[in-house]
């Protein structure tokens, strides 16, 4: 297997982020502030740093003020319009006009260190799924493997954390010819994008790269917000 130059990244942006009650209220989830920085600024930074000029963002619920700083970090922008009525994959699918290669595939509401960028645009292979040790935050997703390290499948039953060989952080390496067939999929309105990769994985080489130190967090609720501010990012400030 080669390593594939990376120079694009999706980052899924329409969610209603309806658990962080009024933080979410009149502006997205991306755009909550954890030291001084929003979250979807720190990733476009990070991942500027990181050699990925194109960054593509799809938008929903008050999409609008991405479009404040669409021309400040030269984003490319598009809207899922149903995003009320559908899950993750629709809004990745709706990217297709903008998408014409490999890519990186991000949530907007993670705060991670650089180094997860630097684990999955080093990784081996052209689909790629980033994991962690387990960070016990409430919400997590778990991924398992075969024997030889390929991903097999995930699930948010807490009852698998026990043969789980990793914690699911939401950033992945995602190649184009996945991408078709993720279109393809027929409940794509109706399915989160992470469990599209549980019905390809039965023809598609999926590997799961492990970051067992990996110090991340994603945002769904207050619980998670206090925990980026008071747990996560006293960790990343520091490095």
């Amino acid at each position: 297997m080669s390593i594939q130059k990376i120079n694009t990244a999706v980052i899924l942006a329409a969610g209603r982020g309806s658990r962080l009650g009024d933080k979410t209220k009149e502006m997205p989830k991306g755009f909550l502030n954890i030291g001084g920085e929003t979250l979807i600024e720190r990733s476009i930074r990070l991942l500027k740093k990181n050699g990925i000029e194109n960054i593509i963002v799809g938008v929903g619920h008050k999409g609008t003020v991405y479009e404040g700083i669409q021309e400040q970090y030269g984003l490319k922008m598009y809207y899922n319009d149903e995003y009320a009525s559908t899950e993750s994959l629709y809004t990745l699918v709706c990217a297709n006009a903008h998408v014409n290669g490999d890519f990186l595939l991000l949530e907007s509401d993670l705060l991670y260190d650089e180094s997860a960028l630097k684990t999955i645009l080093n990784s081996e292979g052209p689909n790629v799924i980033l994991g962690s040790g387990y960070t016990d935050s409430g919400d997590e997703v778990y991924l398992h493997v075969n024997k030889s390290g390929s991903f097999r499948y995930l699930s948010q039953d807490t009852n698998d954390k026990i043969n789980a060989h990793a914690e699911f952080v939401g950033i992945s390496k995602v190649s184009f010819d996945l991408y078709k067939k993720l279109m393809d999929l027929p409940t794509i309105k109706k399915m989160k994008y992470e469990y599209g990769f549980n019905v390809l994985t039965q023809t598609e080489d999926i590997r799961v790269e492990k970051q067992g130190d990996l110090v991340w967090c994603e945002i769904d609720d207050d619980h998670h917000f206090q925990r980026a501010k008071n747990l996560i990012w006293p960790k990343l400030s520091t490095k």
